[in-house]
């Protein structure tokens, strides 16, 4: 898989000259995530077994995983004890990732996944792969970065699924 910007150019809203070229725009982005992603909390993330590029993909699933912090927090946190357990992530996010753009609903992220589409023959594919993606699947916000860090390990959930309005719930077992 290629080396990829993907994941380390950080979202924001910025204003960019009219002039700026893509590799300037580029330049822009990456420096921004460089500011944000501070020394502090790649110190923090070290201190807990992370390398820099782990708290990327794994806050670039929370992204599209969880929408509020304190979710993101509890399900960085079974993400993790997933990892540790050996156990694969299983997270739609990647799948949908792994699938890319959907002509029909002109969205890069298919809705409704099936049973087939878990079977999808990827190293992003988090169900049948164990360990993280080889790369980030979007360019995560602070918040979610933060959430990695600062992660919940302490809850007793394996398991997490959210509804039609984004709320989470949690489980001990399946």
């Amino acid at each position: 898989i290629a080396q990829s910007v993907e994941g380390y150019m950080f979202p924001d809203t910025y204003l960019i000259p009219k002039d700026a070229t893509a590799g300037a725009v580029v330049n822009i982005l990456r420096s921004t995530y460089e500011r944000r992603f501070s020394q502090d909390l790649k110190s923090l993330a070290a201190e807990k077994g992370l390398t820099e590029s782990d708290v990327v993909k794994l806050a670039s699933i929370l992204e599209r995983e969880a929408k509020k912090y304190e979710d993101k927090r509890i399900v960085a946190g079974i993400m993790l004890k997933r990892l540790e357990a050996g156990w694969p992530l299983q997270v739609d996010a990647t799948i949908q990732y792994a699938l890319g753009y959907q002509s029909d609903t002109r969205s890069w992220w298919k809705q409704h996944l099936t049973f087939d589409d878990l079977k999808i023959d990827s190293p992003y594919n988090s169900y049948t792969n164990k360990g993280l993606p080889p790369t980030p699947i979007s360019n995560p916000g602070l918040e979610s970065i933060k959430a990695v860090v600062y992660a919940d390990t302490s809850t007793p959930y394996w398991f997490y699924i959210s509804d039609k309005q984004g709320n989470m719930h949690y489980g001990v077992t399946n």
